[in-house]
């Protein structure tokens, strides 16, 4: 379990955050819901350990501590995907082949069980850069597979996508979810994560309101 107290985030004279505490437990899919300019990425980013903020506590299992000094432990536990992931250049493969540290077979064949996973394995060779947005999100979440985080924190990931695509992308989070992967995902389009979702939470001028649970 993953435990954020009292977090605080001013831009300038704006607080984007205040006092926001949320608490993320194994196989849990929490939604965050919020109109666009409401924080959510600000709060994702935090959580993930990517924006120092200005007042805020982590809780888990080691004890208690202040988030801006929990970097290291956040990287290595939580995962952020954003709503565009980056690719880098070459083929798909080889960008799931960055996400891994193993020995080169053993890479191989979880890199060839990723693949399947998200059903891009023929798409393996083609440029990563060619692929669509749904693809994309697809072979961001092969990565996450492969890096094996705790906490997955997901930034708008079926946003702009097709129908087709939607339903993709929902069906993989619905396994990530059965293998105890605890979630929380921003959108302000929730509707096709409904039945995946235990708790939602919506994020209004700073405050984190209407804790709804399922």
């Amino acid at each position: 379990m993953m435990e954020y107290k009292h977090i605080h985030q001013r831009f300038g004279r704006r607080e984007i955050l205040s006092d926001v505490s949320i608490q993320l437990k194994p196989g849990e899919l929490l939604l965050l819901s919020g109109e666009n300019g409401a924080g959510k990425s600000t709060l994702l980013r935090v959580m993930a350990g990517l924006l120092k903020p200005d007042a805020g506590e982590l809780i888990d299992e080691t004890g208690r501590r202040l988030i801006s000094r929990s970097r290291k432990l956040l990287l290595e536990q939580v995962m952020y995907l954003h709503q565009t992931p980056y690719l880098f250049e070459g083929s798909v493969r080889k960008n799931l082949q960055y996400a891994q540290q193993k020995e080169a077979e053993e890479k191989r064949l979880q890199v060839d069980q990723a693949l399947e996973w998200v059903g891009l394995s023929h798409l393996a060779s083609e440029n990563a850069k060619t692929l669509s947005g749904g693809e994309r999100q697809r072979v961001a979440l092969a990565r996450a597979l492969l890096r094996r985080p705790r906490y997955l924190l997901l930034d708008e990931p079926t946003a702009h996508l097709d129908a087709e695509s939607n339903a993709q992308i929902a069906q993989l989070l619905g396994e990530l979810k059965l293998r105890t992967v605890s979630m929380l995902i921003a959108s302000h389009e929730p509707g096709h994560l409904d039945r995946l979702v235990d708790v939602e939470y919506r994020l209004d001028r700073g405050h984190l309101t209407n804790k709804l649970k399922r």
